[in-house]
């Protein structure tokens, strides 16, 4: 049984206090913790970018082995002492404090939405400066597509029925969780290719040319867009 919506939520309206509060943490974050990239020898490289944290209601998708990164979480040490803090914290609408060519793969997942369109164009090009060429970065966020099919009466999965109408649905994607932003596979793969990717492509769930990279959730497979693109093998500064 899938649970409606209330056609009234107000879980996620944002106050001027919630907006002072998240940038004081940055502004903490950025210039008193400065958080350093630590990286493991002799082994993949491998950046989950946006893990989520207890700290916020979205969940966790730490994974063993990678870098987990996401927003700064616990920086006074008396604050949730039980919240596990990525391993890489960071602002990611400001350029990543990371070398050139550092990762062998990167993986985001329902990241992007979070971000101004501007903000994503910078992220994607910081990503295209310390990814290795040759590797590879695969994406996923909610798929507008999918959202404006169920708006128009289209079959689509069965989870969109927790809303009662598309309208509902379209709000959810637009105003909800903080979401500042809406794609496409079209919209996604200009700004890929204008950061510098190529080999740019759809793919779907669990599906991509670097398995170490298909760390998909399943929860999200319904609402989500896939996409993988890829730094030249022949980059050259």
């Amino acid at each position: 049984m899938t649970t409606k919506y209330s056609i009234c939520n107000k879980d996620y309206q944002v106050t001027l206090t919630d907006l002072f509060k998240f940038e004081l943490r940055s502004l903490y974050g950025r210039i008193i913790l400065k958080s350093q990239l630590k990286l493991q020898k002799n082994c993949k490289k491998l950046l989950n970018l946006g893990c989520g944290t207890t700290y916020f209601s979205c969940g966790t998708t730490y994974f063993k082995g990678w870098v987990n990164a996401d927003f700064f979480v616990n920086i006074i040490k008396f604050w949730q002492t039980s919240v596990k803090n990525p391993d890489w914290m960071l602002d990611l609408r400001f350029p990543l404090n990371c070398d050139d060519n550092v990762w062998d793969g990167v993986f985001s997942e329902h990241t992007l939405e979070h971000l101004y369109p501007d903000q994503v164009l910078q992220l994607l090009k910081e990503l295209y400066r310390t990814i290795k060429p040759g590797a590879w970065l695969r994406i996923s966020v909610p798929d507008l597509k999918k959202y404006v099919k169920y708006y128009c009466g289209e079959g689509v999965h069965e989870l969109f029925n927790r809303w009662q109408t598309g309208c509902e649905a379209i709000r959810t994607l637009t105003q909800d969780y903080g979401h500042l932003s809406v794609w496409d596979s079209t919209l996604l793969a200009k700004f890929l290719k204008e950061a510098g990717f190529v080999n740019i492509q759809e793919v779907s769930f669990m599906q991509g040319t670097d398995k170490l990279l298909l760390m998909d959730q399943q929860d999200r497979a319904w609402e989500s867009l896939y996409m993988e693109a890829q730094k030249p093998i022949n980059y050259q500064y």
